[in-house]
């Protein structure tokens, strides 16, 4: 069985860092920007081990113009064989 991960987080940044702090988002693996509207950005962490993308939210947390970041949502899907093929 194996694990994956999405978390939801929301950005906050001066509406004049937005554009600074959204075009590194671009440039992080496993992130995607949803929604920028005035600093307030609406922000996804994707990936198959929790450590990594509690490493990615910190790292969202700590990026140059972020004023203030929140985890507001966790998914974990786990993926196993179809019960058909364990019988």
């Amino acid at each position: 069985m194996s694990e994956y991960h999405v978390c939801g987080v929301l950005l906050m940044s001066r509406p004049e860092h937005s554009a600074k702090v959204e075009q590194a988002l671009r440039a992080m693996p496993g992130v995607e920007l949803h929604a920028n509207q005035g600093g307030r950005m609406v922000v996804t962490v994707e990936g198959t081990e929790y450590g990594h993308c509690a490493d990615m939210i910190t790292e969202l947390a700590t990026l140059d113009g972020v004023a203030s970041s929140s985890l507001v949502y966790h998914q974990i899907d786990n993926e196993s064989m179809p019960e058909e093929s364990l019988q």
